[in-house]
């Protein structure tokens, strides 16, 4: 006589553990929702200008608005002026960031990054405090420039916040795509 395979339960759990698994870890990914593949390498000598979007939120708890921009969060200036372009320059590992603000100050600002594949890639916070199996606590500000094919830029800006206590653990991430048109 046969036995079926679903009553073997020696076998049945473990598969069910590993379906189970494999659905967590697909449920807690985060999902990009601009595609990469049709961007193109960034040369060695980039030059681009665009205007930034401004976004206007109403805050659902106390109903005051704000503005938010990548510019704005970017360097944390209130008063910049949008409209006029944003230059970013790459030359080799340093990206200048050129705006004016409504009182006609020139701001230059310099980053220093990487080149991955066919981004640029720069931080502007990177901290890491660590005490092992104790205390870890991880924060960082990555941004990522990719140049598409249809003539826009897209800088894709990635938060950490995490940290662990003796074996508790905890934190949030999150991620934003700013997508520009080249003048």
């Amino acid at each position: 006589m046969k036995k079926s395979i679903f009553k073997n339960r020696n076998f049945f759990y473990p598969l069910l553990w590993c379906c189970g698994t494999a659905l967590l870890f697909a449920s807690c990914t985060i999902q990009n929702q601009i595609s990469r593949e049709e961007c193109s390498s960034i040369p060695k000598d980039f030059s681009v200008k665009f205007y930034d979007q401004v976004d206007t939120i109403k805050n659902q708890y106390d109903n005051r608005i704000y503005t938010r921009s990548f510019v704005k969060q970017l360097v944390n200036i209130e008063t910049i002026d949008y409209s006029k372009p944003i230059k970013v320059e790459i030359k080799q590992k340093e990206m200048y960031l050129t705006f004016e603000d409504v009182n006609a100050k020139q701001f230059v600002l310099k980053f220093y990054g990487i080149r991955k594949k066919n981004k640029f890639v720069f931080h502007t916070n990177y901290e890491t405090i660590s005490f092992p199996v104790v205390f870890i606590t991880k924060e960082m500000d990555k941004y990522s420039i990719y140049l598409t094919d249809n003539k826009e830029v897209i800088f894709n800006n990635h938060s950490v916040n995490e940290g662990m206590l003796l074996f508790f653990g905890g934190g949030h991430s999150s991620k934003r795509d700013y997508k520009f048109k080249l003048l």
